[in-house]
């Protein structure tokens, strides 16, 4: 089975689950915090309703490689769905990792995608963001915490999109039972 996705030649839902549970062990080991992003394009169906799937593609894929671009080397992209990212920023405690996520929106807000057909599109996204800190949340089950992990981003995007989107929402383990 395949880690990639096709498209973006990112990886793909099974490479993320395999990179965080990676990415929570060693943040573990070392100590140091590990911090998920899940991103949406906002009004997604809209935009692949109005210009079809062709340019729904490539939007997708200008996205990916736009976030790709604002990575670190040690930080990791995945392509969930169509419209959903995730991104894994080891080392990465919550403020720095608020500081990335807003560079991140900025940047795509900013981003002008010339489809070679005359179309210039532009597009928002929301980021739900979750940090799991080692010494603040000592967990034993880790695919537990992945799970819990992406859950908590989840809801956090829920609630950027929720308040009309392009925005990033943070939500904090505090609830969680390890």
């Amino acid at each position: 089975m395949t880690l990639l996705d096709p498209l973006t030649q990112i990886s793909n839902m099974r490479g993320f689950q395999k990179d965080i549970a990676r990415e929570i062990s060693r943040a573990r080991r070392a100590d140091q915090p590990v911090t998920v992003l899940l991103m949406e394009i906002d009004e997604y169906d809209d935009l692949y309703d109005h210009y079809g799937k062709r340019r729904g593609e490539f939007v997708v894929k200008k996205v990916a490689e736009r976030i790709s671009s604002d990575l670190r080397a040690t930080d990791m992209l995945a392509r969930l769905s169509t419209p959903m990212f995730a991104v894994l920023i080891p080392g990465s405690g919550e403020m720095l990792g608020q500081d990335i996520a807003e560079r991140m929106r900025e940047d795509i807000e900013g981003f002008a995608m010339d489809d070679g057909r005359g179309a210039v599109l532009q597009v928002c996204i929301s980021i739900g963001m979750v940090t799991w800190e080692p010494q603040n949340y000592p967990a034993v089950d880790m695919p537990q915490l992945a799970r819990q992990m992406e859950s908590v981003a989840g809801k956090a995007l829920e609630s950027a999109q929720s308040k009309g989107g392009n925005r990033v929402a943070q939500s904090r383990l505090s609830t969680l039972i390890l």
